[in-house]
């Protein structure tokens, strides 16, 4: 706790001469509530990492850079959305094309089974003429 004091008390100094007493007072807040959850002796990252294009950086270009990540990252969210719609509109695409392929499908599985139907009555009449002739022709031979 005593090295976050010194270290919040160092970057207050540093800011001084270039932020407002209100920019002081959110960054005194916003240090004590990272510093709330914190254990004695734990560091806190948020106030000790530093990313190296923040640094030398004041509130306003912290706060300017940060609006240029937001952007980066919308516009990469409606890159990511648009493919999304595209996908989107090409798995509707699809089904519609696999439902009219069942459609296909179930007609043609119709059509076989009555084709099925006729081949099957046209083989048992060939079949009784068959045996018919048969019969008669073993009669001519008994004559």
């Amino acid at each position: 706790m005593i090295l976050l004091a010194k270290l919040q008390k160092r970057l207050l100094r540093k800011f001084n001469s270039k932020t407002s007493k209100k920019e002081m007072m959110e960054m005194q807040l916003g240090s004590s509530l990272m510093m709330g959850g914190a254990k004695q002796g734990t560091p806190n990252p948020w106030l000790f990492e530093k990313l190296e294009e923040s640094r030398g950086l004041g509130f306003d270009g912290i706060r300017q850079q940060q609006q240029k990540i937001i952007q980066r990252q919308d516009a990469g969210l409606d890159a990511l959305s648009s493919v999304i719609s595209r996908q989107k509109q090409v798995g509707r695409e699809i089904g519609n094309e696999l439902d009219e392929q069942n459609e296909m499908t179930d007609d043609l599985a119709n059509l076989v089974e009555k084709t099925d139907e006729k081949l099957c009555t046209s083989t048992s009449r060939v079949r009784s003429l068959v045996d018919r002739k048969s019969a008669s022709c073993g009669m001519m031979m008994v004559i």
